[in-house]
């Protein structure tokens, strides 16, 4: 995935004017990374960096990336992540958005699931895998994803941003840092013509990941919700609304049944995703889902 990743950097129109960098953090001590990236280095005519994060998370494999664009005296940062490849324009979208609009500090787009295999169409036509999006150019948001994001250093340099340490095996740093970001007077603005691709294998195109994966956007999206917001009666509202929110779609879970399997996997992605909220309230504190996914 990495391998694709970078090679997709050199199909990137190149943007006028722009002096451009690669960066890759290796969050393995043990550099497993370190030959793909040499590869592309030999090849690729845009500068190389790699480094090695051996504090083990994703939050802090995020800092690292920050902290080295410090480093490196760069402007900005173009974050995607390495599962994904670019399309040809991405790079230039973000960068012409950002230059043409005033009013865009943070410029956030898309990323679109490519399906890497022939699966069921109940698995490839499962909202969890966008191929498309009801966003509009211009939207201001007040959360985005590290996937697929444009913004400037001083986010971090000035702001003393950084992104936090409890989300370290979790995931959600990124929606958390962007959101300070924002309420720090960072306008996100949302980039239709950005857009990159996750490339979705047999590791998730299953039943069990899909589900999984519902179950921790909810933990994730509650504990985003309730994490500056820690008080007893604010936790218990949430539950009973979590709780309703769970039990009308176990209704309509047994209604779909007979709408097919599309629709009922989706439904119960959405039990699932409830579920996670309830449980977040219960335990208060963050999942270690890469953990539990990875097996280390």
């Amino acid at each position: 995935m990495l391998e694709n990743a970078l090679n997709s950097i050199d199909t990137l129109n190149r943007c006028q004017g722009i002096k451009t960098a690669v960066l890759v953090v290796d969050n393995d001590e043990a550099e497993s990374a370190r030959s793909v990236v040499e590869k592309f280095g030999h090849t690729s005519d845009i500068p190389v960096h790699y480094v090695v994060e051996k504090q083990r998370g994703i939050a802090f494999a995020r800092n690292r990336v920050l902290d080295e664009a410090v480093k490196l005296e760069a402007s900005h940062i173009a974050f995607f992540d390495d599962d994904e490849i670019l399309d040809k324009n991405w790079l230039c979208s973000h960068i012409n958005f950002y230059r043409n609009n005033d009013n865009v500090l943070i410029s956030s787009g898309p990323t679109y699931c490519k399906f890497n295999g022939e699966y069921p169409s109940y698995i490839k036509n499962n909202k969890i895998f966008k191929t498309s999006t009801t966003k509009k150019t211009g939207e201001q948001r007040s959360i985005c994803a590290s996937g697929n994001v444009f913004f400037p250093v001083a986010v971090s340099k000035i702001s003393n941003l950084c992104f936090d340490n409890r989300f370290v095996f979790m995931g959600g740093e990124d929606g958390d840092f962007f959101s300070r970001a924002a309420e720090a007077g960072y306008t996100i603005v949302w980039n239709n013509d950005a857009v990159n691709y996750e490339i979705t294998g047999q590791q998730r195109a299953n039943l069990k990941w899909l589900l999984n994966r519902y179950y921790y956007n909810g933990y994730s999206s509650a504990l985003l919700k309730l994490l500056k917001n820690n008080n007893p009666f604010i936790k218990a509202l949430y539950f009973i609304k979590y709780s309703v929110s769970f039990l009308g779609s176990a209704i309509l879970l047994i209604l779909s049944i007979v709408c097919g399997l599309t629709m009922f996997f989706n439904v119960l992605g959405l039990c699932f995703k409830n579920a996670g909220k309830i449980a977040y309230v219960i335990k208060n504190k963050p999942l270690e889902y890469y953990k539990e996914v990875n097996g280390n």
